[in-house]
């Protein structure tokens, strides 16, 4: 383990689906500067970031998040993006306390995102739930692939057992967590970020960016989209995503407009976090 030293500035990218977070990651993980002083991370995909733990989790997990859109399964899919978030806490402490990172940078961030979203998929849930829905969601995952299903379920029985923790079972987690946003938002930030094992960034840059634009990136990507990934609900979650950063607590908050050129935008970011 490293020796102690001055906390890490946490800094993370956020916005709509198309709004170029990805894009911009990369270019800032290819900037040399404090090489091996810095990671840019993501926040739901430890499997893409190079030297992080818990990549065959994380595999597993897109997987059955691809499924639930598949199957157009709301709860499910709430279910496993709340498993995904879970794993990056563990990955942003390694990289700090193990490696040393003095700036992690993230695209996405669990608790800001996991905000933004829920009043999104509450309304999904609410569609669908019912006292039979944890038995259609147990049909469903036995028809998953079985590897990802139980790497799933496995991480499910590794949160459960947190100290304070409570129990997490994949058939009845989306509706819980869907519950969540019916909490006045400071108290649904303060479950989330105990819940989810993080705070909030020290710097947050939402890249804004209007819906007809990231909807047409998005469909220039090709493949299936997520369940979110619809005009009325990239327009809410755009929305949320102020109401998100206020609850959250974040302290220095960036808003730029999207439609520059990513490299413009990578320098921008690179200058309003000192990387």
């Amino acid at each position: 383990m490293t020796a102690a030293g001055p906390p890490a500035l946490r800094a993370a990218l956020i916005g709509i689906d198309g709004s170029g977070k990805s894009t911009v990651a990369r270019l800032l993980a290819d900037r040399p500067r404090d090489a091996g002083r810095r990671a840019v991370l993501s926040c739901l995909r430890a499997h893409e970031n190079p030297d992080a733990p818990l990549q065959d989790l994380s595999r597993h997990l897109d997987t059955l998040s691809k499924e639930a859109d598949r199957l157009d399964s709301p709860d499910l899919k709430l279910a496993v993006l709340y498993l995904q978030m879970c794993t990056y806490g563990v990955v942003e402490r390694f990289f700090v306390r193990e490696l040393g990172v003095r700036v992690v940078i993230t695209e996405r961030h669990p608790l800001i995102d996991a905000l933004a979203y829920l009043p999104l998929y509450r309304r999904a849930v609410r569609r669908v739930d019912g006292p039979g829905r944890p038995a259609v969601l147990r049909e469903q995952l036995a028809g998953l692939p079985p590897p990802a299903a139980e790497a799933a379920l496995d991480w499910c029985r590794v949160l459960s057992g947190r100290p304070g923790g409570r129990e997490v079972r994949l058939d009845t987690l989306g509706a819980e967590l869907a519950g969540l946003a019916e909490l006045p938002p400071g108290q649904c930030a303060a479950e989330l970020s105990a819940r989810l094992g993080v705070t909030a960034p020290d710097v947050a840059v939402l890249l804004d960016i209007d819906v007809d634009t990231a909807l047409g990136r998005v469909a220039a990507r090709g493949g299936r989209p997520e369940l979110h990934e619809r005009a009325g609900d990239l327009a809410r979650v755009r929305e949320s995503y102020d109401r998100a950063l206020a609850a959250s607590g974040t302290a220095r908050v960036h808003r730029l407009p999207a439609g520059r050129p990513p490299e413009d935008l990578a320098a921008e970011v690179a200058r309003l976090i000192g990387g």
